[in-house]
């Protein structure tokens, strides 16, 4: 009777435990979203000003005229060629518990034209570039006409490299720049909206990372090769359409904000299988936890997610997390110890990594998760079905069926 009654005492306090869990992790929860938000407003312009923002690098355009003419139109003059290199290096900027992508890049683009008249054009070559939005260093900026260095024009509002001149009749003119920048999430390379394109390629290599997407609306990549850490990405089309879009959105960290917030949130159906399980050691060895002990490991439980939230918030997330599952997992092993002092510390130790490691090491190795699950309820299932060939283990059972349900005499 006296387990019986320990068991009932022992649910109550669970109850009251399962709330603190709960009240904590929604908490935690709550503020680490109420981040997000914040991150995908002010501190992503607090980031764009000190790092450079998604980079849109629209391609050239050239208008020419009659040379020694009389005009108010510029006609438009096709490219014959544009082949741009873009070679990037990731730079992850981290911010609390969000990492944004930013990367390094050197550009360096390839452009020719040629005399469509009968006669002597003046060209206009426009080459948009934002210097400031993007970060570009001036003293890598160059910039070559038919291999020879030109003067660098940026116009009044220094967001584009201007040169005008004569292109003879029939004759060709290339352009080459190049120029050091840095951004955050994206490159894109926009065609130019009035005119088709002719032999055009985009190469982008990056370093640091490998798991890239493409934005709405671009066209995807002709080639795609994926070496370790790195990805190469190419597009090559002898003709393009007017106004089409080319590149890609960089590789990324893991959301490790949102990491926290989904640990939070599944929180209360770890700490009720734990709850569970102390209560079953409680009955094995009649000693039923006291009061203040499940609020104890209630609070220590729930506090592990508080704890992990702002220490990644300061150092690596994986840091953080090894610090604060080992260390609360060895203090609540220890506290567990002393309460059950009969009991094999390697068991009180497993009862804890089921219940804190490996379900919010689930959530870290998200393609893995349903995986994660399913090896541990197999090793549960296992486990039990050894345990219940012992005959320590049937005995206790068979009293706590007696206790349960006594017989009518």
């Amino acid at each position: 009777m006296r387990t019986l009654i320990g068991l009932v005492i022992g649910t109550w306090h669970v109850g009251v435990g399962l709330g603190i869990v709960v009240t904590t992790s929604c908490i935690i929860a709550h503020q680490v979203e109420s981040r997000l938000d914040f991150a995908a407003t002010e501190l992503v312009k607090d980031v764009e000003a000190r790092w450079g923002a998604p980079v849109i690098q629209p391609a050239p355009s050239v208008r020419y005229v009659e040379s020694g003419s009389i005009f108010t139109e510029l006609a438009p003059l096709e490219l014959q060629r544009q082949h741009v290199r873009v070679d990037a290096r990731m730079n992850y900027r981290k911010r609390g518990l969000r990492y944004f992508s930013g990367f390094d890049f050197v550009l360096s683009a390839e452009y020719a034209i040629r005399n469509p008249e009968g006669h002597d054009i003046d060209v206009a070559f426009v080459f948009p570039i934002e210097m400031d939005k993007s970060q570009v260093l001036l003293s890598e900026l160059e910039f070559r006409v038919n291999g020879a260095k030109a003067a660098l024009d940026l116009g009044a509002e220094r967001n584009r490299l201007v040169w005008t001149g004569r292109v003879g009749k029939n004759e060709a003119c290339t352009f080459a720049i190049r120029y050091r920048a840095r951004g955050l999430d994206r490159f894109l390379y926009r065609l130019d909206p009035a005119l088709p394109a002719r032999d055009v390629r985009l190469h982008v290599g990056v370093q640091g990372g490998s798991n890239y997407d493409y934005p709405d609306g671009v066209l995807a990549a002709t080639s795609v090769v994926q070496r370790g850490d790195a990805v190469t990405l190419d597009w090559m089309f002898p003709s393009l359409e007017s106004g089409v879009t080319l590149g890609v959105i960089l590789p990324s960290e893991k959301t490790f904000d949102t990491i926290v917030a989904t640990m939070a949130r599944r929180a209360w159906a770890p700490f009720l299988v734990l709850a569970v399980m102390l209560a079953v050691l409680a009955a094995r060895h009649g000693r039923p936890l006291l009061f203040y002990e499940t609020y104890l490991v209630a609070v220590v439980f729930g506090f592990f997610f508080v704890l992990l939230a702002y220490l990644a918030a300061f150092m690596n997330f994986y840091l953080a997390y090894a610090i604060a599952t080992l260390g609360l997992g060895a203090a609540l092993t220890a506290y567990l110890r002393a309460i059950f002092f009969a009991e094999r510390l390697g068991l009180l130790g497993g009862l804890l990594a089921s219940t804190m490691i490996v379900p919010t090491a689930a959530v870290v190795l998200q393609g893995y998760t349903g995986l994660i699950y399913t090896v541990e309820i197999l090793a549960a299932l296992l486990s039990l079905m050894v345990l219940t060939t012992r005959q320590g283990v049937r005995a206790f059972l068979a009293g706590l069926t007696r206790v349960a349900s006594p017989e009518v005499g």
